[in-house]
């Protein structure tokens, strides 16, 4: 029923000499108060930009959606929806004054003329994208006369025109299209947010798209006000602010399906609040209540240190998930760029000879598409057990993407990783995979030289890996300028 109906009922119980037009007046204007204290703010999202945020019938989802709701929570905000069927509409939008408000976006020079922008509250990495059969990238600046495909109205397109000027692309309406251009070959790459992409491809179940460098600068996520609303930034940047690293978690973990913290932790920390304040202000006012406050706070100590704990233990599994596949439990391409491509240094040479081998599954594909995802999960995982076995302990294996995989060999020659990769490729035919699948595996080996960049002897293991294909597959190819 709620206030409505009691002011409603006030009136009617009132005096009969009342007039009805009275008591509907006495009735509108209670309604008008309630309605006025909360400011309604109109605001637009990018419709197709998971797991960020989009629009799913008619609702709005995604990391944004949360912060709003939490936004909400914890002021005098009233937040209503207002749909857009793309990102260069919501910018429109936000123009023209039909919209107040967009909750995650970049900041850049253009965007400054017609928006005010709150503090940065979500930070996540862009990455080039390719079909496998592409050769690997550093970053913008090897593109060469590749065409590139970008998000029309994206920060990464104003950023790439000023400082990459010669790199050739085409814009597109969302991430989505741009992953769907390099499918169709319309466009030989697409740049966009790691997060994004990897939710469409696991979603889509594209294995044969790959990571093929990283994207230019980080994201750094902000909300936008438009001009003539820029008193609303106090709030919303007190309101960010204020959100504690558990709830921060607790969004991103929601939207990647990887559940760290239970709620009742969540209620713990009330407790532990709520108790503290309590005692504090039990000690300033009555000394009688010392002892007690003391029993309490030890209690609370004991509470916080289980907390802490328990966060410690959380932050080991999120740096493991960050440097390992989630599902062989190798280390992942993250780790191996940051390892031993972005930051390699020169005294590596010093370790003695280098060699690296790319190994991927043949005709996995048909094995997926006939057996299932599920039996092609098990068969990686499988695999992954096999590689561990075969390989020394110096040894370093990465699953690179998909139904391929990497090993840096320390202190080795061609002649042994060969040797090497006939036992890993005795060790798969002896092995029975589910759905008794008889496995085999295509080898490309290429042998660091001096003075030579890690990404270059990935490029040749890449293309003697290809050459293995190219020769009927379940073969071993080493690159040519070892031999």
């Amino acid at each position: 029923m709620g206030w409505r109906f009691w002011a409603l009922f006030f009136c009617l119980c009132s005096p009969s000499s009342v007039s009805a037009e009275r008591l509907a007046s006495s009735y509108l204007k209670v309604t008008e108060e309630a309605a006025s204290s909360r400011q309604l703010i109109r605001y637009c999202v990018d419709p197709d930009w998971l797991p960020y945020e989009a629009i799913r019938e008619g609702e709005h989802v995604g990391i944004s959606s949360d912060y709003i709701r939490y936004i909400e929570s914890h002021s005098n905000f009233k937040f209503s929806l207002v749909p857009t069927t793309s990102w260069s509409e919501t910018l429109n939008f936000l123009q023209t004054g039909r919209c107040e408000l967009t909750p995650m976006l970049n900041k850049t020079a253009t965007r400054e003329q017609f928006l005010h922008f709150s503090h940065v509250y979500f930070h996540s990495p862009n990455v080039l994208v390719s079909l496998k059969e592409q050769p690997f990238l550093q970053g913008f600046e090897n593109i060469g006369s590749r065409t590139l495909a970008v998000p029309k109205g994206y920060r990464l397109a104003e950023y790439i025109q000023h400082y990459y000027p010669k790199v050739k692309i085409i814009e597109v309406g969302s991430e989505p299209a741009g992953l769907e251009a390099v499918l169709d070959k319309r466009a030989d790459l697409f740049v966009g947010s790691m997060f994004s992409v990897n939710a469409y491809i696991q979603q889509t179940g594209f294995n044969h798209l790959k990571i093929a460098g990283w994207g230019g600068p980080e994201d750094e996520l902000r909300m936008g006000v438009s001009l003539g609303h820029e008193a609303l930034l106090p709030i919303l940047n007190q309101v960010l602010d204020d959100v504690d690293e558990l709830e921060r978690i607790r969004i991103y973990q929601k939207w990647n399906n990887i559940t760290v913290i239970d709620e009742t932790n969540y209620l713990l920390i009330y407790q532990v609040i709520v108790g503290t304040l309590l005692v504090v202000f039990l000690l300033a006012t009555r000394t009688f209540f010392i002892s007690r406050y003391n029993r309490r706070l030890t209690d609370k100590n004991e509470q916080l240190e289980a907390l802490r704990l328990r966060l410690e233990h959380t932050n080991a599994e999120l740096e493991f998930l960050s440097t390992h596949d989630p599902l062989t439990k190798l280390y992942n391409r993250h780790y191996f760029n940051r390892q031993f491509v972005h930051e390699h240094r020169s005294e590596i040479s010093s370790e003695g000879a280098i060699c690296l081998v790319m190994l991927d599954i043949d005709f996995f594909k048909e094995i997926n598409d006939t057996l299932g995802h599920a039996v092609g999960d098990n068969i990686l995982m499988e695999l992954s057990g096999v590689l561990q076995h075969c390989v020394r302990e110096t040894d370093v294996v990465a699953r690179w993407g998909g139904e391929e995989f990497v090993i840096l060999c320390h202190q080795t020659s061609i002649d042994l990783v060969k040797t090497l990769c006939q036992r890993i490729a005795a060790a798969i035919k002896d092995y029975r995979f589910s759905g008794n699948v008889q496995l085999t595996c295509s080898f490309g080996i290429a042998k660091l030289v001096n003075n030579e960049p890690m990404q270059s002897c990935f490029e040749r293991a890449d293309k003697a890996l290809y050459q293995a294909k190219a020769l009927g597959r379940n073969q071993i190819c080493v690159d040519e300028f070892n031999t």
